[in-house]
């Protein structure tokens, strides 16, 4: 049992004075740092005059029962040398030795460094309590990139992104020679570019099993899938200032995880991918806005069963939407919901199998025709409402069908508007359910040098080509507006699959750590959702097959080189391939 500092003082000096110490008439001269030390102990309020004398009072029948008598004082003896207590806090004591002193400090100095360490008050280089449950973790990542681009490239690839993020497209006025062109993706004009991807971040241990977790990174723009700073831009106007300009840092992650029981896990907020990692579906670095569980449970024979489920919000109607008219328009959400089952298989301790099928319904984002736009102005000043303005693609890459969302009324040709206006937004022709099957084989039989093999393949099982075909507003060419042949037929598709070896370390924690890779991937247009692919392989999005072949070697501790080729083209519509070279140097703590 614990004492108090108080009482482990009271008893170390009891101990000391009644320790078997014959004092002498001589001896009984008080002892200035002993006299110093017991004041102290008053001062603090450690010990009261009273406590000190009965204390010292101890010493002599200690001093008898121990077989040692005790001088009676003569005339002239230590008593009456020994001056009387002329102030508060003033008291007489024995001599005390200098190796009872010591032993009573070091006492002392135990019991007081032991409270101090148990109640987290004093220790030396302590820091605070909340300290001891929060992690700090962080990565940089700085990257040469080579953007090599087949100079046969089809060079008007409509950037729906853009429009939809800008002013819509007028295609009458286009085509009659009246209007601005749409914006188009680069796809003849190489470009070489360094950039950087730092994040920062912290996990708080709330309680046994509540955490939350917050990072802070850098990003070219708030898009889902551009974690990367392009050096030399900044967060300029037309993303390009330059001259040391300061990029921006955003929220990367930020969630609280909770963890009831062993086999089961919670998180909430913004998080990290809770499902196996997808090649294709989902860009390696994508952050999940939403709620997920997962269940893990052995069975024995060293297979463990796991379940994850989701339902994430894609896009939330602006609470004023339409913002320039006064008449409001209903919402119109977006979610993905998902469920994944699988299993692990320790078939043994070389060999391991994992298998995971999941369905990711991504509900609402299909694009719909509006009613027909109201407006309001004259000539070129004309303004239209269109209540599925909401529905266009809120981010896009590459790849996906689009179509025209906007019924625009006939305006009557006059001088002020000698070709009818038809200012377009774009939304996705398909819907999306996909069905994902994930198989992965490791085989750890010659480690370090181990070998894991993997695959993926993907189906959207609600696709729907003549649905596609005959989807657009009344006033507009029925159809998609992109992903056509050199015949002009329409080329989209459902379905994608990977495929990868790896031999290396798995994984690279040190100096001289490495492995190798080469994977093969195929991507149809309408596959998955092209927004939250992956930002590398063809410039991002669906549409897409080749191969990647890589490399990684540490050079220091969670510190590695890491060196990629990228080569790629489009399945369907007109020609664009695509070579691209990453060499990154990535650390992280």
């Amino acid at each position: 049992m614990r004492w108090s500092v108080r009482t482990a003082l009271a008893s170390s000096l009891a101990l000391a004075t009644a320790g078997g110490v014959a004092l002498t008439p001589r001896a009984a001269h008080a002892d200035a740092q002993t006299v110093k030390l017991i004041q102290l102990l008053i001062q603090k309020g450690i010990l009261t005059p009273g406590q000190a004398k009965d204390l010292l009072q101890e010493s002599a029948p200690s001093a008898r029962r121990h077989g040692h008598a005790a001088p009676a004082a003569p005339i002239g003896s230590a008593e009456e040398i020994a001056p009387a207590p002329t102030t508060p806090g003033q008291i007489r004591v024995t001599y005390v030795p200098q190796f009872i002193r010591k032993e009573i400090a070091d006492q002392v100095r135990a019991q007081v460094m032991d409270q101090a360490q148990q109640e987290g008050w004093a220790a030396p280089d302590a820091l605070p309590e909340w300290t001891k449950r929060v992690r700090v973790f962080g990565d940089v990542r700085v990257r040469f990139e080579d953007d090599l681009f087949d100079k046969a490239n089809y060079n008007q690839f409509v950037n729906f992104n853009a429009i939809n993020n800008g002013s819509p497209f007028d295609a009458n006025a286009y085509n009659q020679g009246t209007g601005a062109p749409p914006p188009f993706l680069d796809t003849n004009e190489n470009r070489y570019r360094f950039r950087l991807r730092a994040r920062l971040g912290a996990e708080a241990q709330i309680d046994d099993w509540v955490s939350a977790t917050f990072i802070a990174g850098t990003g070219q723009d708030d898009g889902p899938v551009t974690p990367n700073q392009t050096l030399g831009t900044g967060n300029g106007a037309l993303n390009a200032s330059g001259d040391f300009a300061k990029p921006a840092l955003w929220l990367d992650r930020g969630y609280i995880k909770l963890t009831p029981l062993p086999q089961l896990t919670f998180w909430g907020g913004r998080m990290d991918n809770p499902f196996l990692p997808s090649d294709l579906m989902f860009y390696h670095y994508l952050g999940f806005d939403g709620f997920a569980g997962n269940f893990r449970q052995s069975i024995g024979d060293g297979v463990t069963l796991f379940g994850t489920l989701g339902a994430f919000p894609l896009f939330n109607t602006a609470f004023d939407f339409s913002t320039l008219d006064e008449n409001k328009f209903a919402s119109r959400n977006s979610y993905l919901t998902a469920l994944q089952g699988g299993a692990d298989w320790m078939i043994n301790p070389d060999l391991k199998a994992t298998l995971g099928v999941g369905i990711f319904d991504f509900l609402g984002v299909q694009g719909s025709v509006s009613s027909p736009c109201s407006y309001a102005g004259t000539g070129s000043a004309i303004t239209f409402f269109c209540n599925s303005d909401v529905t266009r693609t809120p981010f896009e890459q590459f790849g996906n069908t689009m179509f025209a969302i906007r019924n625009i009324p006939l305006i009557p040709i006059s001088s002020a508007n000698p070709v009818p206006p038809d200012p377009q937004y774009y939304g996705l022709a398909s819907r999306f359910n996909v069905l994902d099957v994930h198989p992965r084989f490791d085989i750890l039989t010659y480690h370090p040098v181990d070998v894991s093999l993997e695959g993926e393949f993907i189906k959207n099982l609600v696709y729907n080509r003549d649905a596609i075909l005959n989807h657009g507003p009344p006033n507009e060419q029925v159809g998609p507006v992109n992903n056509f042949g050199p015949n002009g037929t329409y080329q989209g598709g459902d379905t994608g699959y990977m495929l990868k070896a790896t031999v290396g370390q798995l994984e690279i924690q040190k100096a001289w750590d490495w492995n190798v890779s080469l994977s093969y991937r195929y991507l149809e247009t309408d596959a998955t959702l092209d927004a939250i692919a992956d930002a590398d392989f063809h410039q991002g999005g669906t549409n897409a097959q080749g191969y990647i072949i890589g490399g990684n070697l540490g050079v220091a501790k969670n510190t590695y080189v890491s060196l990629r080729w990228l080569s790629a083209e489009a399945i369907s519509g007109p020609h664009y391939g695509t070579n691209t070279l990453y060499l990154d140097l990535q650390t992280k703590f």
